[in-house]
């Protein structure tokens, strides 16, 4: 049989019960013996999307029920978040201004814990006989509890997040919970304290990474010298901007003689900061210089227009490798592009005397938090103190003994 995608990409659609474009590919290969590319069934899609729509709907409603056997089809597509707890948890999580790419996250989170799979982990507790693929609607505390149980005792997993996602989730459809699950703290907080590259070293980092890539070099450069997480950094703007979805002006980067100032969008309440919470940053000469001479001549739009998180932490991690591996064998899981934002404070707490408030103030964050993520001054630090600073007080009393 001839392959007809107005009837094939249907009818394979239905079989699989996948709008998956890969997967729908893979069929027409097997049964029609032709060769196309997942782009090309997208590509379909878009042309016909009554149809898709209409597949979406026979799909979605196909689902197993949360009185029925479930199958991997909940895990496909967009199946899952159009589960009625699923889009009743969603709503809520919209209603608190959650942040979107926050609760994307929390529903992905959700979905490894019915799935029993955790590729981040390399774990599938399904395949190792330890979990049973679980209805989101009949997933309970009793469930939670032995799923977080075996990752934390089985597998030695930091569960913290999936805690956090899981808690929020059964509020939602109306469990009591109470102490039942102790979100807490990561084990990571605070990890990266001792966290320390000396800036002989750094200065060699940065001259290989700009000798590999200049604008990896204006990226880090950038992290380092304002201690800007990497979205935030990706995200800034050479000149000021209308925000085409909510209408907010974006403001981008001054010249202020010799030196620069810039406005970045990083974490806050949507509800206050539709955009991101506006962070003003002081671009020291050298960066100005790196910034300019990245954008040559170039007045609008993003400073950094050719990278990306992925691409920029490859290069920082063979960096770190290659200039300071102990980092790495300490730290194994650090990410290779916030090893900028740690170095920042790191600095600037020796350079102020451990004053939380003003790394704080500089780097974006509330002083309790860089406290809590960056400890107390080490000892040799606190007896420097001691012999710079006392109570000075003259007596105007006999110290004799009475």
């Amino acid at each position: 049989m001839n392959y007809n995608p107005k009837r094939d990409i249907p009818q394979f659609a239905r079989e699989l019960r996948s709008l998956s474009p890969s997967k729908i590919a893979h069929r027409i290969l097997n049964r029609r013996n032709v060769e196309r590319k997942p782009e090309s069934v997208t590509m379909w899609f878009k042309d016909h999307a009554d149809i898709k729509d209409q597949l979406k709907k026979e799909i979605v409603d196909g689902l197993p029920t949360e009185k029925q056997a479930v199958d991997q089809s909940i895990f496909e597509n967009h199946s899952f978040e159009e589960i009625p707890s699923i889009k009743e948890w969603k709503l809520e999580m919209n209603a608190r201004d959650l942040a979107p790419d926050y609760v994307t996250a929390r529903i992905n989170i959700l979905k490894q814990l019915c799935q029993g799979k955790f590729p981040n982990h390399d774990i599938d507790l399904v395949a190792e006989g330890k979990w049973d693929f679980k209805h989101p609607d009949r997933f309970n505390l009793k469930d939670a509890m032995e799923i977080i149980q075996t990752l934390k005792e089985k597998h030695y997993v930091d569960t913290t997040g999936y805690k956090g996602a899981l808690k929020d989730f059964l509020i939602s459809k109306g469990e009591v919970i109470g102490k039942k699950i102790a979100v807490g703290r990561s084990r990571s907080y605070g990890k990266y304290a001792k966290l320390y590259v000396p800036k002989e070293m750094v200065i060699m980092m940065l001259a290989w990474i700009k000798s590999q890539n200049f604008e990896a070099f204006v990226c880090d450069l950038f992290m380092l010298t304002t201690g800007t997480r990497i979205q935030a950094t990706l995200d800034a703007l050479l000149k000021a901007k209308i925000d085409p979805e909510t209408k907010i002006r974006r403001e981008g980067l001054r010249i202020l003689g010799n030196h620069g100032e810039i406005t970045v969008y990083d974490k806050g309440r949507r509800s206050k900061y539709p955009i991101g919470h506006p962070w003003d940053k002081r671009v020291n000469p050298e960066l100005l210089t790196a910034i300019l001479t990245l954008a040559n001549g170039r007045t609008q739009g993003k400073i950094f227009q050719n990278l990306d998180d992925e691409k920029l932490a490859k290069l920082n991690k063979k960096a770190i490798e290659l200039f300071s591996p102990q980092t790495l064998k300490d730290y194994p899981d650090l990410c290779p592009n916030h090893f900028w934002r740690h170095l920042f404070y790191q600095y600037i707490l020796r350079q102020t005397e451990w004053n939380y408030a003003i790394a704080g103030a500089l780097g974006g964050a509330r002083p309790q938090s860089v406290e809590e993520s960056y400890g107390q001054p080490p000892d040799e630090t606190v007896k420097k103190w001691a012999d710079k600073f006392s109570v000075d007080i003259t007596l105007q009393i006999p110290l004799e003994r009475i």
